[in-house]
């Protein structure tokens, strides 16, 4: 049993049982008519590498077509089209589903699908170096000689099975280019006992995991290139699992593997690969990052340092990379922990080994506790800078959530800021005092109308908080709110602010860290957008004020 093909819980244990009989009839006729199109081809003149190559672009076509014409295809309800069956990387369970008309001119259908591979053809590279491809095991092949510059992504652990789910596809196309391709289509499925993922039917799925993880990162160790670095693209969220009675993270392997084979990390990337409209990042705090670790083979001369030392140098170069990966790059916060990995393992994978002054090997495990300190550190040196309004919402929501409190404790709290709580429920409007208990406003009380959105400074006679604007940003940028306006109403109250706009977006990665910590995922996914969405608010912004100051003159 396949855990990302969850349609095996439910009885479906053959792959001609995802379609209806009327979906099966179209796509076996579609795959018939393929070898009466070589026939013809071939009658016509061609020989028979054109022939292959045409017979074999439309096989692709068919197999799109079996990924939108299956009983499995969801409907996408902000597109209103035909969502296909892998919107994300498994096969989800189906209760009811959306049918494409393959001769009609809706999304899915049979020209559309021509079309695309056709625009794909259009733009392959005809007399420029030739790539060539080529399929070996990666912990015992390394195809490329004298010094290959390495460029990889390796499989996450148990996230993807990706040799089962490609048995979709394999039991399509097998049927059309088997002569064609006889390597590479030998088998009636695809081959699954080298594949380096966790897998339940393996007798240790991590043994087998990390093994072979290992064995590729070190052939690779020793055939890369001297000149340039290795490349390692990496998209795991940071988050904890349980491991035969441990707690482990997939970054934790990646990192061992990638140490313990002899590589130094020398960089990071942190680069934005992800769509925002795939399935499982609409209104959810989904990765939307990859970070790329640059590596090049550790010096075998590098020194062995303290866990102390360790500590002292992360403690000095986290603040300025943590800087540059929220002021410059706008990394989102549920990014901030994956991008944030790699200026702290820079500091550890150049050393031999880090150690405890008994001598204990200072794991990876433990440098990324050490990290991740580190960013918690930086999270509260970040809530010192804003406005004493602010400043105080922040504390009083970690003591009191959104639930009511007392007055006498807040006024204290007021007090030690040098603000009054009085300012805060009248002028500022962040909060209500009434009864003897004061209550933070949650999001749903900042909709549009409790605000002027023309008026340049707020019209309570003092300037708006870093609290409220943020607020106000994040339910614009709220999915699902009818009132609303997005991007538009999020740049109207960035041009209100106006000054200290930059402590909005900090604000906001402490509102989602404080919601994240809390397993509160839909509450912290709009200040997650703040971050994810600060240029597009930003550039919008500005155009209001250029067309504002052009109306004016």
């Amino acid at each position: 049993k396949n855990p990302k093909v969850s349609a095996l819980a439910y009885g479906t244990t053959h792959w001609h049982q995802l379609f209806t009989q009327r979906q099966l009839l179209a796509l076996t006729t579609f795959s018939d008519l393929i070898s009466e199109v070589r026939s013809q081809i071939i009658q016509d003149g061609a020989d028979n590498d054109y022939a292959d190559a045409v017979c074999t672009y439309l096989t692709l076509a068919t197999g799109k077509n079996a990924d939108y014409g299956s009983s499995f295809a969801s409907w996408h309800i902000s597109g209103e089209k035909i969502r296909n069956i892998f919107a994300r990387q498994a096969i989800s369970m189906m209760w009811d589903f959306a049918e494409v008309n393959l001769f009609s001119k809706s999304t899915g259908n049979w020209t559309a699908q021509i079309n695309w591979i056709a625009k794909a053809v259009e733009h392959l590279p005809a007399e420029s170096n030739p790539g060539k491809a080529l399929q070996a095991d990666a912990s015992t092949t390394v195809h490329a000689k004298n010094g290959p510059i390495i460029v990889t992504d390796p499989p996450y652990y148990a996230n993807i099975s990706y040799a089962d789910i490609s048995d979709f596809f394999y039991v399509w196309l097998r049927h059309q280019l088997r002569d064609q391709y006889p390597e590479l289509f030998a088998g009636i499925l695809t081959p699954k006992e080298e594949e380096m993922i966790a897998a339940p039917r393996f007798e240790d799925p991590r043994q087998h995991f990390e093994q072979g993880l290992n064995k590729a990162l070190e052939l690779m160790r020793q055939r890369c290139t001297d000149d340039y670095p290795s490349s390692v693209f990496y998209a795991y969220k940071q988050q904890e699992e349980e491991r035969g009675g441990q707690t482990s993270t997939g970054w934790e392997t990646m990192l061992n593997a990638l140490i313990d084979s002899g590589f130094q990390i020398i960089g990071t990337w942190p680069i934005r690969t992800e769509l925002s409209n795939r399935a499982n990042a609409m209104g959810t705090n989904s990765l939307a990052t990859s970070v790329i670790l640059v590596c090049r083979p550790r010096p075998e001369e590098a020194k062995s340092v303290t866990r102390q030392q360790f500590l002292d140098e992360l403690a000095d170069e986290m603040p300025d990379a943590l800087d540059q990966l929220t002021r410059e790059g706008h990394i989102a916060p549920t990014d901030l922990a994956q991008s944030a990995i790699g200026p702290g393992m820079e500091i550890y994978s150049k050393y031999s080994s880090v150690t405890y002054i008994s001598g204990e090997r200072f794991t990876v495990r433990d440098a990324l506790v050490a990290i991740n300190l580190e960013i918690q550190k930086y999270d509260q040196r970040e809530t010192g800078d804003l406005d004493a309004e602010s400043q105080f919402c922040v504390t009083w929501l970690k003591q009191h959530g959104f639930e009511e409190g007392e007055y006498g404790v807040a006024e204290t709290l007021s007090k030690a800021k040098n603000i009054d709580v009085d300012d805060l429920a009248g002028t500022h409007e962040i909060l209500t005092s009434e009864n003897g208990k004061v209550q933070l406003h949650p999001i749903d009380y900042y909709h549009p109308t409790e605000h002027d959105p023309d008026l340049p400074i707020d019209d309570r006679g003092g300037d708006m908080t870093a609290w409220e604007a943020c607020f106000r940003i994040a339910y614009h940028l709220d999915y699902g709110r009818e009132d609303a306006d997005d991007v538009r109403g999020a740049a109207r109250v960035f041009n209100i602010k106006g000054s200290g706009t930059e402590m909005v977006e900090r604000l906001a990665r402490i509102l989602y860290n404080y919601h994240d910590a809390r397993g509160e995922a839909r509450e912290a996914y709009p200040f997650n957008s703040i971050a994810t969405r600060w240029n597009e608010v930003y550039a919008e912004a500005n155009r209001l004020r250029t067309s504002r100051q052009d109306s004016l003159t």
